[in-house]
């Protein structure tokens, strides 16, 4: 059987190595970043049809003032407002001037066919109360009224954001 000779510096250096070994530590970094931004465009419109009748007046102190306005409509009327067609056709060019912007509608239509009806009535009456010398001075007005708004708004947003996150640790 043959012997081994082991050194004492050679047993220092396999018990360093275990020890070393037996005690090492365990230790985790870890970095993410994650970052998304973007662009939205919005568009929209809106289209506002309305009828209906005014009365007004302006007279001096000795004149009386009547108005009256009573508007009937038939049944048949329609406001029909639309946006494109089935398979699609709306758009809308916008350009941009010093001065302002502009917008091309394309496939919005307002459709507004309001039919009077019997009993329709307008009146405006001014008549003196005394005479007492002075000037009499007035007017007055019963009318019918339609109007059709249409208001295109477009604009855009951005957004930028950010996460970071580090996790370091040791066992």
């Amino acid at each position: 059987m043959k012997m081994i000779d082991l050194r004492s510096s050679s047993i220092l250096k396999l018990l360093t190595l275990l020890s070393l070994q037996l005690s090492s530590a365990n230790a985790q970094v870890l970095e993410r970043n994650n970052t998304n931004f973007g662009n939205n465009r919005v568009f929209s419109y809106t289209v506002q049809s309305s009828y209906g009748v005014n009365t007004s007046a302006n007279a001096s102190p000795n004149l009386r003032v009547e108005t009256e306005a009573v508007l009937n409509l038939k049944e048949d009327s329609q406001l029909t407002n639309k946006a494109g067609t089935v398979a699609g056709g709306t758009g809308a060019t916008f350009q941009n001037t010093p001065n302002g912007s502009n917008v091309t509608l394309t496939g919005i239509t307002a459709d507004n066919i309001f039919l009077i009806d019997k009993g329709t009535t307008f009146r405006a009456s001014l008549t003196t109360t005394e005479s007492d010398g002075q000037v009499s001075v007035g007017n007055a007005s019963a009318t019918a009224s339609h109007s059709l708004t249409v208001s295109v708004s477009n604009g855009e947003t951005s957004f930028f954001n950010t996460l970071r996150a580090n996790f370091e640790g040791a066992e």
